[in-house]
Order: C-alpha cells, then structure tokens, then sequence
C-alpha cells in the first residue's frame, strides 16, 4: 500500500505543470507542520543553531522549512518524469570546473553535503553535468520503495550502500576517479567522529575524514538552495585538508569532520528556512537511532 500511494502521487505530480506541483508541496509540508510532526526536534535545531533569534522568529523559519521540504519531495519525485531533461535550466552549477581540475589529479574526490535546498535534486544535476558520482546511500524499511527512489537518481548516478562493505567500494571507485558524494549532516553513531555542529559537539559520518585522512583526498563542500523564481544554485567550494603534522590520523579526522561540518553550518544559516531541521542530531550518547531517509542518508 505505501509502494503504491508513492506511485500515484508521483503519477498526479509529474502530470500536473511544475508550479502546481510545487504548489502542493508546499500544502503537504505545511500540513505535516501543522500536525507537529517533529515539531519539537525542529525548533531545538533551530535554538541550537540561532540562539539570538525570538522564538517567533525561530517558529517563523520551521514553517517555511516545512513547505521546502514538501516542494522538494515533489521535485524529486517529478525528476523520473519529465522533469529530468530540465535538469540544466532548473540547477545552476557554480565552480563545477575546480572540481573537475581536482579528478584531474587522478585520486577522485570526496564531496560532502547536507539536507539544504532541493538536496535529492542536486545529485542528479552534478552527474548530468558529466561529473561522475558515486552517492553513499541508506536504506528503506519498505524494499519496493526503497527500489523506487534509488532508481530515480537515474543511472548516471552509482550507488552504494551504507554498510560494511562501503569503504572498500567507495575506495575502487575513487581510484578510478569518481566522485564521491556523502550527506554529513545526521547523526553518525556510535562509531562517528564527535566534530562540533552549530556550536555543539555531536556524532559526525567518519567516513570522510578517514578517507581523505588515509588517502590525502580532495575534499569539497557542495551545498544549493532554492532560488525565488523556483530554479537552484548549486556552489562547490574546497575545503583546506589539515597538514599531517605527526599529530595522528584521528586528529586529522577530527579536524576534517569539524570543517564539513563548519561548511555546512554555514550555508545552512544562509538559508535557515531551506534546511531540513527534522533530524534528531543531538541525543544522548548510546542513542544511534534515526529513522531512515529517502535519498542520500549517510
């Protein structure tokens, strides 16, 4: 039943003009807000990462957060329509070309992202602009919808499963000069890399920093948001990788989660009302629990 009310809502989505679509997104997301669905994890997140903003304010900026996500499940389940062929009008790529001269240098590239903007649609964008990635992904608890949202990234993008065998994989495909896309922005575990998250010491995916650590990766921030007239921008900045200065690889992978993190922080405070704040990403420590997302969940 859940496999097929996905189904028919991306039937009715990719039917309907774009603008209607975003439309009711938008409705659906503010109707989960007005259900409280996480309300109150959302605007901890918020005191958390704008401590100097009046509650009203904070509370202002978790409903509009609301109606982003609701248009960017739309958007991604439109994208395995018509929308694919879009793609290049609707997603602005700014400074592809620094990390196209990165794969250059024969090692591949680590990208780390977050929940920002119309984040399940900037992967797609990236590999239709001749990028080759490779996207760390999570699983669903449903197998038929899980096999419904991998598929629609498209095949330009390669997947690979979160899991045990993930390092070795994302390793085969660095060494043969991919691109490597991890979202960073959840809860890590009890197996992550405590690194500060606005301002607070949190559980970070390890996995990047061990890569670019063991291997001297290069390592870029690649975060977007949405644009007033419904297009995105999407910016790539590299990150400065600490020296080894005989300090010790989980420094260095301390010191590598801490800059992911600070890139994504920053961006997400320029665009508070586009985040989506709905992660449980402070908890007592031995509390690894978070519920799976559809795309891109590292």
């Amino acid at each position: 039943m859940e496999h097929a009310a996905l189904v028919a809502l991306a039937t009715v989505l990719r039917a309907v003009p774009r603008r209607a679509a975003l439309g009711a997104g938008a409705g659906i997301g503010w109707l989960g807000w007005t259900l409280r669905v996480r309300r109150e994890i959302v605007l901890a997140n918020l005191a958390q990462a704008l401590p100097a903003s009046p509650p009203r304010d904070r509370t202002r900026i978790a409903a509009r957060a609301s109606r982003n996500f609701g248009r960017t499940v739309v958007e991604f389940l439109r994208f395995g329509g018509r929308d694919r062929s879009r793609t290049h009008d609707l997603v602005a790529i700014r400074d592809a070309e620094k990390l196209r001269a990165a794969l250059d240098e024969g090692r591949g590239a680590i990208v780390v992202t977050g929940h920002l903007g119309a984040w399940a649609l900037y992967f797609a964008a990236l590999a239709l602009a001749d990028i080759p990635i490779v996207l760390l992904v999570g699983r669903q608890r449903n197998p038929k919808v899980n096999a419904m949202i991998l598929a629609l990234a498209g095949e330009r993008v390669t997947l690979v499963s979160h899991g045990r065998s993930a390092p070795r994989a994302l390793l085969q495909h660095l060494s043969a000069g991919r691109t490597v896309v991890m979202v960073s922005d959840q809860h890590g575990g009890p197996r992550g890399t405590v690194a500060p998250f606005f301002g607070r010491p949190t559980s970070t995916l390890s996995l990047p920093g061990a890569l670019v650590a063991k291997r001297e990766l290069p390592l870029f921030a690649m975060t977007g948001h949405r644009l007033p007239d419904g297009r995105h921008e999407l910016s790539l900045r590299r990150l400065e990788v600490p020296a080894d200065n005989g300090q010790g690889e989980q420094v260095r992978r301390r010191q590598i989660a801490a800059s992911c993190n600070q890139a994504i922080s920053d961006a997400v405070l320029k665009h508070p009302e586009q985040y989506f704040w709905y992660h449980r990403r402070y908890r007592p420590e031995g509390d690894p629990r978070e519920p799976p997302h559809p795309v891109g969940d590292g």
